[in-house]
């Protein structure tokens, strides 16, 4: 079936790295720029639809998955959180309050998937998390560079973020990733097909993948956690990785992609200014 558009998730050019580098820094930028626009009694449905509109401005026509925007103890994943528990709800923005932006947006054929933590005011608390996941940051890429198999380096993580008293959001996460596979597909008809806004190649190539890993328990998951179809050595490739903590109902994380290619592990940008802002209320 050469007909068909093929997902490219190793092996990537210099040039096709350098893409994905100026396409996240440009997702990264559209989500700073949301998050100064933030207001008192924004509801989070209000500012999806900003990332939306300033994608839009991108070209963006499709996602990986939707706009996301978390506003205080719902940026901690509370409770009986869903799969479905992060889509924009109606709760509305308060000063000092933690916020979450995420979205996954797909742009040429690459997929690309930015976190950005934002207070909103002034929470301590934020910042004491924010320190935690700058360690987590530095760390990864070293366990990564150790050789220990992706599911150790996830327990190992999950020890570590217990160990400080924190919780293990992402555990809660759809497929209870620490990470997953970012991928290329090169233009064509069927890739810019969409289902509900989302990319209907892209879709199907991950969860096709992520079912047949799980039930042969190999190392073809685009899934990186915990579980038995993790429990091999680290994978070449793009890695979108999201540790998410939490302590209290203040809830941090992170999202970008990782390179593992060629023996070197190192995060695609690695001269990030920070991945905390804080926005005046």
């Amino acid at each position: 079936m050469n007909w068909l558009p093929r997902i490219e998730v190793s092996a990537f050019s210099a040039a096709r790295l350098d893409r994905f580098r100026v396409l996240q820094r440009q997702v990264r930028a559209a989500l700073h720029a949301t998050a100064e626009s933030l207001q008192v009694g924004d509801t989070e449905r209000l500012v999806a639809a900003r990332i939306h509109s300033r994608l839009r401005e991108l070209g963006v026509h499709h996602y990986f998955h939707v706009p996301v925007a978390l506003f205080g103890e719902r940026t901690a994943y509370p409770g009986d959180f869903g799969a479905f528990g992060a889509l924009p709800t109606d709760a509305r923005l308060e000063p000092d309050m933690p916020v979450i932006l995420d979205v996954a947006p797909i742009i040429e054929g690459h997929v690309i998937d930015v976190s950005l933590p934002v207070v909103f005011g002034r929470c301590d608390l934020h910042a004491e998390l924010m320190a935690r996941l700058h360690s987590l940051r530095d760390g990864i890429p070293e366990a990564v560079r150790s050789g220990a198999s992706f599911r150790q380096i996830a327990q190992d993580v999950d020890r570590l973020i217990r160990g400080w008293g924190l919780e293990n959001c992402h555990r809660k996460h759809i497929g209870a990733v620490l990470g997953h596979r970012v991928s290329y597909a090169p233009d064509h008809w069927l890739a810019r097909k969409r289902i509900w806004g989302l990319g209907a190649w892209h879709a199907s190539w991950f969860i096709g993948r992520s079912l047949v890993a799980r039930r042969r328990g190999d190392s073809g998951s685009p899934n990186w956690n915990h579980g038995r179809e993790s429990d091999h050595p680290p994978t070449d490739g793009l890695w979108a990785v999201e540790p998410h903590i939490a302590q209290g109902g203040v809830g941090v994380k992170f999202e970008e992609i990782l390179v593992i290619q060629d023996g070197v592990v190192d995060w695609l940008d690695q001269p990030l200014a920070a991945i905390q802002i804080s926005v005046a209320a």
